[in-house]
Parts: C-alpha cells; structure tokens; sequence
C-alpha cells in the first residue's frame, strides 16, 4: 500500500474520468495490483523524466507498470481515454463549436543512445528523432507521427493525415501549416483524400526572428505543453509507438487537469483563447 504522493498523481476526480474505460477482463486470477498506482507509476515518469527503474519503490514493479504501459497501447485503451478526455474538453471550453481549423508542425528532438529511426535534422543542427502532430483550434491533439529527424516534414505529412480516419474532422475546412509543407505531392494527396485545405502560413517579407504567425501559435503552445514532461525533453525511447505513447499520455495528463484542476498547482492550469 502507498503512503506517499506525488504532484503527479491523479486525483480522486481524475481517475473517475479514466477507471471506467480501463477494460477489465472475467476470469483468471484476481487482480492485486491497483491500476491507479499503475497510472500514478506512468505519469511520475512521464512528469518527471526519470528512467523506469528509478521510480520510488512504493509503485508496483516496473515489469508490471510496463506491462500496462504495453497492453493499453496495444489494446487501445490509451487512445480511447485520450479522445473521450479530448471531447469533454472541447465540450465544456466550447460547447456548440465545431472544429471548423486545425494546424500542423514538426518538433525534433535528441535522441538517447539507441532505438529505431534515428537521423540528423540539418536545418534544426538536431541528431534524433520529429514529432509530427496536427491539433484543432484549441491545441488539442488529432494525431501524431513520430520518425526519423532527417524526415521530410511534407513527406511525412501525408502519413500524419491518414491517422485522421477516426477522428473529428467533419466540419474542419482548413489545416493550416508553415512552408515546409509546401509541396506539390503533398496538395494531390490532400486533394485527392481529404474534404480540407491546406494553407501555407508565410513569414512577412524581411521578419527576422521569431513571428506570430496568424493560426500557426495553437500548435507552437501545444509543443509548449508537452515540454512540460521531462520525459519528452529528448526522445527516451527503443521504439517510435513509445514515443507516440508519451506524447498522448502527456496530454491526456494535460486534460486531466483542464477538466478536474489540482487546487493551487498553477502548472497545470493551461486555458486557451483559440
């Protein structure tokens, strides 16, 4: 039994909004580990960056947190939680508000010694790993692809999309994104298998440094919001599922706290004006 807490533990309102989606199984033996020192186990790394053998020892085994961690990737859990967390959200911060635009970037980030898919982004003097994600209007996450560092961003646009099947883009019209998405093949998928545009958001003639480009900063602040985990500082992980992992389970920690705030944890009180 646990006899510490940590800033990164849900709360009791918290895991009401995640218990009822973890799928539960009949038969076999009962169950002895607690599934939300489970969850608590996977936002403390998360939050804190530290490697899963260096967790505080009053989590469950880090062969049965990983095996969790595995099976509610695998099984979909994970992305289930995130799109019902994502849809409440939405509904209580605008109720009756269609997404009617979405924005698309890349990140890239260093990788640790191993794992798959590694390359050097040039331009970005970066030897690692790109997060592409696509959010809407709010900065909430549609999908993400994570590759290689020496990816295209217009290449790899095309795959980002096709994760788009499933999710709420009925209504969205426009996708905004900056000029590394120009790309010829890149307007005849888009034209050929999406009902939206793409729009290029150019910098001014002559802007040096940085520029608040119109529609653009919703994805800058969502990059800004996984930056919070120090687990996505650099990329930690063997495989690109595990980096995707993290970066949906930072923002269904993200949702979480938007829906059922910590009392006086100013870190997690993020709001938009999108």
């Amino acid at each position: 039994m646990r006899t510490q807490s940590y800033p990164s533990d849900v709360t009791d309102e918290q895991w009401g909004l995640i218990e009822p989606h973890i799928p539960v199984y009949p038969g076999g033996r009962p169950r002895t580990t607690a599934l939300r020192d489970v969850t608590d186990a996977v936002f403390y790394v998360l939050r804190t960056g530290c490697q899963w053998r260096y967790r505080p020892k009053d989590f469950p085994p880090k062969s049965t947190v990983g095996r969790y961690f595995d099976e509610w990737r695998h099984n979909g859990t994970r992305d289930t939680i995130h799109d019902l967390l994502r849809k409440k959200v939405r509904t209580a911060e605008r109720p009756y508000s269609p997404r009617t635009t979405a924005s698309v970037d890349s990140q890239s980030v260093d990788t640790t010694s191993g794992g798959e898919e590694r390359g050097r982004d040039n331009a970005k003097n970066v030897d690692g790993r790109k997060r592409h994600i696509l959010v809407d209007s709010m900065g909430l996450l549609l999908a993400v692809l994570v590759t290689a560092a020496s990816v295209d961003d217009a290449k790899a646009a095309a795959e980002l999309f096709g994760r788009l099947d499933e999710q709420p883009m009925g209504k969205v019209r426009r996708v905004f994104a900056d000029r590394k998405y120009h790309n010829y093949a890149l307007y005849e998928w888009v034209e050929t298998n999406a009902r939206w545009e793409l729009v290029i958001v150019r910098r001014p003639d002559g802007a040096k440094g940085w520029v608040k480009l119109p529609r653009r900063w919703t994805v800058e602040r969502t990059f800004a919001w996984l930056g919070t985990c120090r687990r996505l500082s650099k990329d930690r992980e063997k495989t690109v599922r595990s980096s995707e992992a993290f970066v949906k389970l930072a923002m269904i920690h993200l949702m979480l706290n938007r829906l059922e705030p910590k009392g006086g944890d100013a870190e997690f009180q993020y709001h938009t004006v999108a």
